[in-house]
C-alpha cells in the first residue's frame, strides 16, 4: 500500500476479509494497524474466534521466525508483527438470551473486547436481506423506534471504534513528538 501512495490519500482504509486465515486475510492482517473482529454471542462463534486468535498467533510467529532467520543472515534487525489495537466486538446480541454467554466471552477476552455489545434489531435483519448497509437504509421503511435502535447500535459501535482509532493516532503523535524532541537534544 505504501509504495502506491494510497496511505497518503486516505486517513482510514478498511479491509474486510473472509473469516478464514487464508492468504488474503494474512496479507490484510499484516498490513493492518488495528484489528476489529466481530463475533456473535454463541458458543460456536466464541470457540471459533478463540481458535482464530490461536491460529493467528501461530501463523505470525512462524512468519516472523522465517523472516528473522533471513534478516539475521543479512545483518538486518529483526522484525515483529504488532498491531496498535486489537478488539473483538459482540454483534447480533440479544440481551434476553445471550447475556450470560456474552459475560463469559467478555471475561475470557478481557481487554480485547469492546465495551459495547451491538444488539440485533429488525433494521439490521432487513438491511442484510436487502444487501444494504445500515446507513443506506431509508428511515421511511421502518417505524421510528426500530430505526432509532438500529442506528444507535451502529453509532455506538462506531463511537467506540473511533475512540480506539483516535487513541492510536494520538499515541503515535506523542511518540513522534518525543522522537523529534530527542533528536533535537542529541544535536
Amino acid at each position: 500500500l505504501e509504495s502506491e501512495g494510497i496511505l497518503d490519500d486516505y486517513d482510514i482504509i478498511l479491509l474486510d476479509t473472509p473469516p478464514a486465515l487464508g492468504y488474503l486475510t494474512i496479507n490484510a492482517l499484516a498490513a493492518a494497524d488495528i484489528l476489529l473482529v466481530p463475533l456473535g454471542a454463541s458458543f460456536l462463534e466464541f470457540d471459533s474466534t478463540g481458535r482464530f486468535f490461536d491460529m493467528l498467533y501461530s501463523t505470525f510467529a512462524s512468519i516472523e521466525e522465517g523472516e528473522n532467520r533471513i534478516r539475521r543472515q543479512e545483518g538486518l534487525s529483526e522484525m515483529k508483527f504488532e498491531w496498535d489495537a486489537v478488539r473483538a466486538l459482540i454483534t447480533r446480541f440479544d440481551a434476553s438470551q445471550q447475556t450470560d454467554l456474552a459475560n463469559v466471552i467478555q471475561a475470557y477476552f478481557g481487554d480485547f473486547m469492546t465495551t459495547y455489545r451491538q444488539e440485533v434489531t429488525a433494521m439490521v435483519g432487513q438491511a442484510g436481506e436487502q444487501v444494504n448497509g445500515i446507513y443506506e437504509a431509508d428511515y421511511r421503511e421502518f417505524n421510528r423506534d426500530t430505526y432509532v435502535r438500529g442506528r444507535e447500535a451502529f453509532d455506538r459501535t462506531w463511537a467506540e471504534v473511533k475512540e480506539v482509532l483516535l487513541g492510536t493516532w494520538w499515541r503515535d503523535l506523542q511518540e513522534l513528538n518525543e522522537q523529534e524532541g530527542n533528536d533535537g537534544q542529541a544535536t
